[in-house]
């Protein structure tokens, strides 16, 4: 086991989580808002996400917001996608959301340049004003927070919610998650001092299993994806897939065997019987499974905040996971400029 300090680990955001939300939900929600209703008085029809990695997770999840929520035609593309293969509906009737931490992702400021060029309207999420996104955007907004995965989905439900309340009246369940994002700071600084001594048994559990499989499904699914593949790979040096629980028993379910890692995500949206079919398939035949349970952890909270609060422990146990690894999550063989890619 790694000897660290954690409090000197860019990787662990806990530290700082809970102030960061309490502050973009007093200072910045009411900027992103005022995004929104301009939206809206653009008579914008089709909002587009454009992000990389975890950011593009966190659109993914809002995409599902609004699919779930309104009729408004909403996407989440990878930078390099929309570079690649722009959707052919892209002028001034729609928004694009761009969303960067270092505001300087090559594929995403060229992105929201085409979209530009294009004459939609443009929008950047970012960390600091002094960046290439953030100045090349119609409107943006800098949030000055490291915990990026709240912030971004904050960002992304309250830009969706008040875009959909705008163009198509207030929802009962919307007003719901509005509130319930009121109480989050309250709930995440619980499970922040609660959750680390699980997080660190669950992490040496796992830290002699050489893959993780990572099953999903719902709002839930991008989370998996971004813990189960780009965390797991990027921050404790674990093979890692993410799988859809709707999709397990259409070829997945042959590699279940004793021995076999997997972790469940478990959310209590209309979703969740369809992951738990696929972990009581699992459980029949391997002892390593790993759950993290929503309905264990919500206080009561929207199904919607599922992603926001089972990151959490998600967060702890990948931590220790790289610690029981003698790995320090901040070290890259990549990044850094070491290697150009």
């Amino acid at each position: 086991m790694l000897d660290i300090d954690k409090r000197q680990v860019d990787f662990l955001v806990t530290e700082n989580m809970v102030n960061e939300v309490k502050t973009f939900l007093e200072r910045d929600a009411s900027k992103v808002r005022m995004i929104a209703l301009e939206m809206a008085d653009r008579d914008i029809e089709r909002l587009y996400f454009v992000a990389c990695g975890s950011p593009l997770s966190a659109a993914q999840t809002t995409q599902f917001l609004v699919d779930r929520y309104s009729s408004i035609p909403c996407n989440a593309y990878d930078g390099s996608d929309f570079l690649d293969n722009p959707p052919s509906k892209l002028d001034e009737t729609c928004a694009v959301v761009a969303i960067s931490q270092s505001g300087k992702t090559e594929e995403v400021v060229e992105a929201l340049k085409l979209a530009k060029s294009r004459g939609a309207f443009t929008v950047a999420a970012t960390n600091e004003e002094q960046c290439p996104l953030y100045e090349e955007a119609d409107r943006a907004i800098a949030y000055h927070a490291e915990c990026i995965w709240e912030i971004h989905l904050l960002v992304g439900y309250t830009l969706a919610i008040e875009l959909i309340s705008r163009k198509e009246g207030a929802k009962t369940e919307l007003d719901q998650i509005l509130q319930d994002l009121n109480k989050l700071p309250d709930v995440l600084d619980k499970l922040v001092n609660n959750l680390e001594q699980e997080g660190k048994e669950l992490g040496k559990k796992a830290s002699g299993w050489n893959f993780i499989y990572t099953v999903s499904s719902g709002p839930l699914k991008p989370l998996g994806y971004k813990e189960g593949v780009i965390t797991l790979m990027e921050f404790t040096w674990t093979h890692g897939c993410a799988l859809e629980s709707g999709e397990f028993r259409h070829g997945p379910l042959e590699i279940v065997e004793q021995g076999v890692p997997f972790i469940f995500l478990l959310g209590t949206d209309g979703s969740r019987h369809t992951t738990e079919r696929a972990l009581n398939f699992v459980k029949r035949y391997t002892d390593n499974v790993i759950v993290f349970d929503y309905a264990d952890l919500s206080q009561g909270l929207h199904p919607m905040l599922a992603p926001m609060v089972l990151f959490v422990p998600l967060e702890w146990f990948c931590y220790y996971l790289a610690i029981y690894k003698d790995h320090n999550p901040d070290n890259r063989r990549y990044y850094g400029g070491l290697v150009q890619y």
